[in-house]
């Protein structure tokens, strides 16, 4: 085999140059590895125990040591883990990583319960169809997906059994075209999913997400009866990821104050955010940003500022934020009809009328994951940035503005252009611009349905 090795110079960002070795079959350092590294470099290990699925040639192992984790790399190919131990030893890094034989599915295999951190690029080339040309064996299993849900899935099952809540996953996808394994697969099984780096090459993207359970362990608190959750996360801890969800709600307050009525069945949740909100962006675009996740969860549209309404824009739910002076961080509260009703003379409707049966418990840990994907806090997961919060919630919107939906604005025809980075909306109306920090004067048109704010 030393006959076939080739060196190739591997440098991205702070990590390199290294001139690392590699054998025919073992997959070498690519674009899709300097995204990795990228986002390895955004996190601190402080000596803490990392395990690596699929070491290749040893690269992303070798970050991770310089970024201060002790490293654990496996791969299911021989010739990978010569390569890797070879470029390991070579390169002065013996001393914090160790390389061995075997992966996911393999018979013993499993990650140590001290390990922090898991970090896999995982194989994203879609399976051969029939009559189309296989790779060799190796390659196969180290650069195809497998069929069905894929290799994360895979991974996420096993997750489920593993007895360490404090671990976090950072894994690369291919986003487009799909290929078997999905980062949502993670998001609605009660795991969070922040995307931290994307890439095209050619027809295909790739994204870099941080997986992690919700709340690291942190169960919810859930009552059968309160007076308000929002009034009642105040009396949350003061540390970690807080939340509570309640059967039944006697005094649930909307926007401006308003009241919100609720039902046995319908999602009632606050989560105590315990968060400097200086460290985040805007309220106005969180609860945009919020409002964005929790329409594509429950497939309805976005309104601005913080409404979750049907096609025909009648209101399901709404995400509000609160904070004052006297605590630390602030408060965020959701609530969504489970059902159809009618609320003061205005029909409602409820997530059973856009995606069905759904269970409370299961929107509510869908919601839970995705709070916490733009806001939960680690030191060993990036921050989303706002710019990324900025286009999500313009994607929302856009989906109910695209069907022709009228706006009116101090009783004059307008033009929704975008939202900016403090979630304000902006309009063009009588031929100006303006950016909205609030709905007075605004009007949303529904076919006959008119929704003065």
């Amino acid at each position: 085999m030393m006959g076939m090795v080739k060196t190739i110079r591997f440098c991205s960002g702070r990590f390199g140059p290294w001139d690392v070795d590699l054998a025919p079959s073992v997959y070498p350092p690519r674009r899709d590895t300097e995204l990795i590294c990228k986002t390895l470099s955004k996190i601190e290990g402080k000596g803490r125990k990392a395990v690596e699925i699929g070491c290749g040639s040893g690269v992303v192992s070798m970050a991770l040591s310089e970024m201060g984790w002790k490293v654990q790399g496996y791969d299911i190919n021989p010739y990978a883990v010569a390569c890797s131990r070879a470029n390991i030893e070579k390169l002065g890094y013996s001393g914090s990583v160790s390389i061995h034989e075997g992966g996911l599915g393999e018979s013993g295999w499993r990650i140590p319960d001290d390990v922090e951190l898991v970090v896999w690029n995982l194989p994203y080339l879609s399976p051969p169809k029939e009559g189309e040309p296989l790779l060799e064996p190796i390659e196969e299993a180290s650069m195809s997906d497998m069929g069905g849900k894929g290799w994360s899935f895979e991974l996420l099952e096993y997750m489920r059994s593993h007895g360490n809540e404090n671990i976090v996953v950072v894994a690369l996808f291919r986003i487009d075209p799909d290929s078997p394994s999905k980062p949502w697969d993670w998001s609605n099984s009660g795991w969070s999913c922040r995307i931290i780096d994307s890439l095209r090459m050619g027809d295909e993207k790739l994204g870099v997400f941080c997986l992690w359970k919700t709340g690291f362990g942190i169960p919810a608190v859930r009552v059968d009866s309160c007076e308000s959750t929002m009034d009642y996360s105040v009396g949350l801890p003061a540390e970690g990821w807080q939340r509570i969800v309640a059967d039944n709600q006697v005094s649930g307050r909307g926007r401006r104050g308003s009241r919100w009525e609720s039902r046995e069945g319908d999602l009632i949740a606050s989560w105590r955010i315990n968060r400097e909100i200086s460290e985040l962006p805007s309220p106005g675009l969180l609860q945009m940003s919020i409002g964005a996740s929790i329409s594509n969860l429950i497939k309805c549209d976005l309104k601005w500022p913080n409404d979750l309404v049907s096609a025909t824009g009648q209101k399901i739910g709404g995400i509000l934020i609160e904070a004052n002076s006297l605590e630390r961080g602030f408060r965020l509260g959701v609530g969504i009809n489970s059902t159809s009703r009618t609320v003061e003379g205005e029909l409602c409707h409820g997530w059973r009328d856009t995606v069905g049966e759904l269970p409370r418990n299961f929107i509510f840990d869908c919601v839970d994951s995705r709070v916490s994907t733009i806001i939960e806090k680690d030191d060993r997961i990036p921050d989303n940035s706002p710019k990324s919060l900025q286009i999500d919630s313009w994607k929302a919107l856009s989906r109910l503005l695209s069907r022709g939906q009228e706006v009116g604005y101090q009783g004059n025809e307008c033009r929704v252009v975008g939202i900016d980075s403090d979630g304000f909306l902006h309009i063009v109306s009588g031929g100006k611009r303006k950016a909205l920090s609030s709905t007075d004067g605004l009007v949303w048109e529904f076919g006959n349905n008119v929704v003065n704010e």
